[in-house]
């Protein structure tokens, strides 16, 4: 099969490890063996999908609606589609989120389990959006694997219905428009996207000295000090699974409970849509020191035993609790070996989109606030698939003091910790 830009293993001066040699062989007979066998490749992954999951059908979908878009960017990337592939899921974001927003109370918009924000159904559009864009590259030439990412598709949609978080139009609604915006002709936006995507990097270029001088001197009033030398700006994209730990909530709702003070245990629910994600910057000053500016989107819902013992009907973070932290990070890197350790840690506030009702009469709130300080941690292994491409794989741990205000006057207030082990790519500027 032929050699990509993207999987061609880079090539470090000096001789190389047995242990590299071994990587790089299996991972070139792994992509002959999923060219020559990729239905067999795919029932493989969705039979882990089952097996991790269990016997919930609901679960299945949960982890199918992430598998599939995301195997879709790996093979868009690889055939050099990956700037376009990522465009066009912004566009399907919005697609999603903004019917949603826009209907409100409308009988339309109405979950049959009770909820709101229900059209359309955000697994299903993932799903397809997924499955069509591999049908459209890795699995172009393969009719059996196209009909098994279609139907693990259409079983997403089904989950959502089975577990009543959807009608049957709203899956619908979903699936068309996930399909829609693979197949639709945005040749201008696609034009426009790349266009900035390069816009973006150079303007990285421009920026990046300043940016990494301003850092360099706020470390150093702190009694670190680090020499100037030339920056190396990269971007990542990661997911994850993410479990909190439990926490006291107390404050005062005038409009509904009064005042409260109950212990509270999260579920992270780190597939559910929108998935725990995030995205960082990373300014390289030297072969070893550099500055990073991470957006993670950590998740929290309160459990039934938490609902039922504070008498809230709903407390929940399902758009994020959203740590946005800046600051240093170390790697050491060795010539003759592709994988890099790298650890570091960042202070910033938290973004919590705040979703709370504590009883069933009583207001609701729905809104981003700026809620407090939070700090992050994070340790991991990079993994260099060419001289700008990168797997890594690391935990993450965050800190965050939550201060919210609540619809009627009320206030909230916990302490949460978040930790996940999370998987991404990463791209770096030349």
């Amino acid at each position: 099969m032929p050699s990509t830009s993207l999987f061609r293993p880079y090539v470090y001066s000096g001789a190389r490890k047995p242990l590299r040699v071994g990587l790089q062989t299996f991972w070139r007979v792994f992509q002959e063996r999923l060219a020559r066998a990729k239905t067999f490749a795919l029932l493989l992954a969705f039979m882990l999908i089952i097996v991790v999951s269990g016997r919930s059908a609901e679960r299945v979908g949960d982890y199918i609606q992430v598998f599939l878009p995301v195997t879709g960017l790996f093979c868009a990337a690889a055939q050099g589609q990956g700037v376009h592939y990522f465009g066009r899921y912004l566009v399907l974001e919005v697609g999603i989120k903004g019917p949603k927003f826009m209907l409100g109370d409308a009988p339309m918009n109405q979950r049959p389990n009770g909820g709101s924000a229900g059209f359309p159904s955000g697994h299903t559009a993932a799903a397809t959006f997924g499955a069509v864009g591999l049908m459209k590259t890795c699995l172009k030439d393969s009719a059996p694997a196209q009909v098994a990412v279609i139907m693990a598709a259409g079983f997403t949609g089904g989950s959502r219905i089975d577990a009543d978080h959807h009608t049957v139009w709203q899956a619908l609604a979903g699936a068309i428009w996930g399909w829609a915006v693979q197949v639709m002709a945005l040749i201008g936006f696609d034009r426009g996207f790349r266009a900035f995507w390069n816009a973006c990097a150079r303007g990285l270029r421009r920026l990046r000295r300043r940016v990494a001088r301003s850092l360099v001197v706020a470390l150093a009033t702190v009694g670190f000090a680090v020499p100037a030398a030339k920056a190396e700006p990269e971007i990542s994209l990661y997911l994850g699974a993410q479990v909190a730990g439990d926490s006291t909530v107390s404050g005062t709702d005038p409009a509904g409970v009064g005042a409260f003070s109950f212990p509270a245990s999260w579920d992270g629910r780190s597939f559910d849509s929108p998935p725990h994600y995030g995205i960082r910057a990373t300014w390289w000053r030297t072969d070893r020191f550099g500055w990073q500016i991470d957006f993670n989107h950590t998740k929290l819902y309160a459990d039934d035993a938490t609902l039922a013992g504070s008498g809230f009907s709903r407390l929940e973070f399902t758009d994020g609790l959203n740590n946005l932290t800046a600051g240093p990070v170390w790697r050491w890197p060795q010539a003759r070996r592709a994988w890099t350790p790298y650890a570091g840690f960042g202070a910033g506030v938290v973004i919590p989109h705040v979703e709370s009702r504590s009883t069933a009469s009583g207001p609701e709130t729905a809104e981003y606030q700026i809620a407090g300080p939070t700090v992050a941690w994070m340790a991991g292994l990079s993994y260099a698939l060419t001289d700008q491409w990168f797997l890594f794989g690391e935990y993450k741990g965050t800190y965050s003091w939550v201060e919210a205000d609540l619809v009627g006057g009320g206030s909230m207030e916990f302490d949460v910790d978040t930790h996940a082990i999370n998987f991404g790519v990463t791209y770096r500027f030349r």
